[in-house]
């Protein structure tokens, strides 16, 4: 036990430490930027003393941080007597009052359970490997170092003594959150990685506990409970990614509505009643197969208003003899209102586009002929038909408004649908071939738009550096010659020529480099050469550095487009402003050319309507006051978006609908990057005006996760919803 355990913190400790020390990092800018938005000096100074406290308290906090988790490595396997609680801190202490304590424990609280809940299969398969490794028979959450809950309460322990108020403290935990906690499915992966390589195996516990309960009761009712309580009680749309009800456990759910005086009422799960079954003989599944496929065509669902219940409803009707009404058998019934109702679900997703959700939903009839004759095709995961739905809505999840690019997709859809539609013995094996042919194709597209969108990515974050580089060389220069007396002549040479120098060497070696460093020195002493001095300590110093000055100026230049002669006669025409300058000394009337150097200020917005009412703003200037107004929410949501997701912009000019995948998040420029489905850049956006349009609703998170799953799930948790 010992070695796999010691194993596992070094490797979780390495990466929880180091996803700490980056959260610690990220307050400085976030605190700084809630200071320069605050509305008050009260409120500005609160963040500016949140701030300066974290800095100091950070090395302190990591160290308990790096302790108490091995305290909790440490004490696993000791019998409960012996166990030490971590630094259990009592209430008073934590400097907080009952209310703040409150709102402590509620965001706590809040926290543990969205992240057991994001990462529930990993953690569960993590907690009974551990679970495995120790002598008791049952381990407690809380007493798994690294569950979430352990894990948060365990950095509100170790933070107590950063003293700051409760505002920031909340805003403190929900950076840990982001930085720490949003990262735990990745940690869970790669721990039970390791652990399945030193051999300590995975066993389902839960589900050895729901194959005794099935095998002792055999009756129909008890099996239905055992369904209800254990594979369909959980919510989480993640669950039905790993796992699908069977059709038993959907039947059961089914039965309880029938038995329902709501079904008696008129029951809707779906756009029309359930289909229930009739009073006449009930056909066998083969024969209602026979029916479906002697009665149905091409065009059957070709209809966007084709509803499955309806359809055979009449198709009954028409069928049935004058003497002898025709039935469908209760398992039939079900995967009828089944299969209806998942395409309900799918055909109100607002994730898929509308041409594509019109494609799906001609599957519904091939659906329903698979459906009848393999009753596993819910609990089937691996069935060609959730393979070719959930690839057909991934790879059509970019596809916008007036794509010009679209026609040859939609295309290839049009005709795998068509041709699954057109088979009428081996559907399971044309769904498979459509799969096959699906998965080919979209790889290629992927692999494609893999490179062009790494191009853009490239080409964007070069742009920025290079945007960083001209601001950081303007700024440097307006910072040593704002204000001071220089010679025009000089101010010129900085402006439109020393700039390049440092552009060129910011952009190749960055701000701390050697060359950086040495062409701001040089270019200091040029501005202070170029200035007039009378004393004799001044002229003395303005000899030692003149000569060394203007050989940095000529090997400066050489980093321009200058040529040799270019570069000697600027070069002489310094010398001789300097000569000019120094000579004039006593007299500044003699140099003319002397004059102040002003940086241009920009007027803001902000400032311009400082003044004004709503009213007598301009739209432009309303849209800057709402700006201003921006919440840190959204500045939360914004960073909390995921490089590779993929969103929905409404332009707000022409009402045009873009479909486009979040590429890069450019932190130099604050500046995020969004592609088309092809890889080209769409959007490019700055971080804060990509949260101003999350605010106004111009934007919206695209469920890019299976389609398939995800539906039936939605269903499951209808059935469940509907007493």
């Amino acid at each position: 036990m010992k070695p796999a355990i010691t194993r596992l913190e070094a490797q979780a400790s390495t990466t929880l430490l180091s996803l700490l020390d980056d959260m610690f990092a990220s307050c400085d800018d976030l605190f700084f930027d809630l200071a320069s938005r605050a509305q008050s000096n009260l409120e500005q100074n609160l963040y500016f003393e949140s701030m300066r406290e974290v800095r100091i308290r950070t090395e302190e906090c990591r160290a308990d941080f790096e302790k108490g988790l091995h305290e909790s490595f440490a004490k696993l396997g000791q019998p409960d007597g012996e166990q030490k609680k971590l630094n259990d801190i009592p209430v008073e202490d934590l400097a907080l009052v009952d209310e703040d304590q409150a709102e402590l424990d509620v965001a706590v609280k809040s926290m543990t359970t969205r992240a057991r809940a994001a990462s529930k299969n990993p953690l569960y398969e993590f907690h009974a490997r551990i679970e495995s490794l120790v002598p008791s028979t049952h381990l407690k959450e809380e007493e798994n170092p690294l569950d979430a809950g352990a894990l948060i309460k365990l950095f509100v322990t170790t933070s107590h003594n950063v003293h700051i108020e409760i505002k920031p403290k909340i805003i403190l935990l929900k950076q840990f959150e982001r930085f720490v906690v949003n990262r735990l499915p990745e940690i869970y992966v790669s721990a039970n990685t390791l652990l399945e390589e030193l051999g300590v195996k995975f066993i389902d516990q839960k589900r050895q506990k729901v194959s005794r309960g099935t095998a002792a009761n055999s009756s129909h009712s008890n099996f239905a409970e055992t369904a209800e309580q254990s594979l369909l009680n959980d919510d989480s749309e993640q669950h039905y990614m790993y796992s699908s009800p069977a059709l038993a456990d959907l039947s059961s759910l089914l039965e309880r509505l029938r038995d329902s005086a709501q079904l008696n009422q008129g029951l809707q799960l779906g756009r029309t009643p359930l289909l229930a079954a009739s009073s006449g003989t009930p056909l066998s599944s083969a024969d209602l197969l026979k029916i479906l496929q002697s009665s149905t065509n091409n065009q059957t669902t070709e209809k966007n208003n084709f509803d499955l219940r309806d359809y055979m409803r009449q198709l009954l009707s028409r069928e049935q003899a004058d003497d002898k009404k025709l039935g469908i058998a209760k398992i039939d019934e079900d995967i009828i209102n089944l299969v209806a109702m998942f395409f309900d679900f799918v055909l109100d997703d607002h994730n898929i586009p509308d041409n594509v959700k019109a494609l799906i939903g001609r599957l519904q009839m091939p659906i329903l002929k698979v459906a009848l004759k393999d009753k596993s095709f819910f609990t089937n995961t691996e069935h060609p038909c959730r393979h070719f739905i959930n690839e057909l809505s991934r790879i059509s999840i970019g596809l916008g408004q007036n794509d010009a690019n679209a026609h040859e997709l939609l295309e290839r859809m049009e005709q795998w649908v068509h041709n699954i539609q057109n088979e009428s013995e081996n559907i399971e094996i044309a769904f498979g071939n459509a799969a096959a042919e699906l998965k080919t194709y979209s790889a290629n597209l992927d692999k494609r738009a893999e490179l062009v969108e790494k191009r853009t990515s490239e080409g964007a974050q070069g742009q920025a550096r290079k945007q960083i580089a001209k601001m950081k060389a303007q700024k440097a220069i307006q910072d040593s010659m704002d204000g001071k007396v220089v010679a025009k002549s000089v101010a010129d040479f900085i402006v439109n020529l020393w700039q390049q120098v440092l552009y060129r060497a910011q952009i190749k070696e960055g701000d701390e480099s050697p060359a950086w460093l040495s062409h701001l020195q040089t270019m200091h002493d040029l501005i202070w050469c170029s200035q007039p001095h009378d004393d004799e300590k001044s002229r003395q110093r303005l000899d030692r550095i003149r000569e060394n000055l203007i050989t940095k100026l000529r090997e400066g230049l050489k980093e321009t487009t200058l040529n040799s002669t270019q570069i000697n006669s600027l070069a002489e025409k310094i010398d001789q402003t300097i000569d000019a300058v120094s000579s004039a000394a006593q007299d500044l009337t003699q140099v003319s050319e002397l004059q102040p150097f002003q940086a241009e200020k920009e007027v803001s917005l902000e400032t311009l309507s400082e003044q004004k009412n709503w009213k007598e703003m301009s739209a432009l200037e309303r849209q800057q006051k709402q700006h201003q107004a921006l919440t840190y929410e959204f500045i939360e949501r914004a960073d909390a978006v995921p490089v590779g997701s993929w969103l929905e912009f409404k332009v707000p000019s022409s009402g045009t609908i873009i479909r486009c995948k979040l590429a890069a998040k450019l932190e130099g420029s604050d500046t995020y990057v969004f592609v088309n489905r092809l890889g080209f850049k769409a959007i490019e956006k700055p971080r804060k005006e990509f949260a101003f349009d999350l605010q106004r609703k111009r934007a919206r998170l695209l469920k890019s996760g299976p389609l398939f799953d995800r539906s039936l799930h939605k269903m499951v948790s209808a059935l469940k919803s509907t007493k």
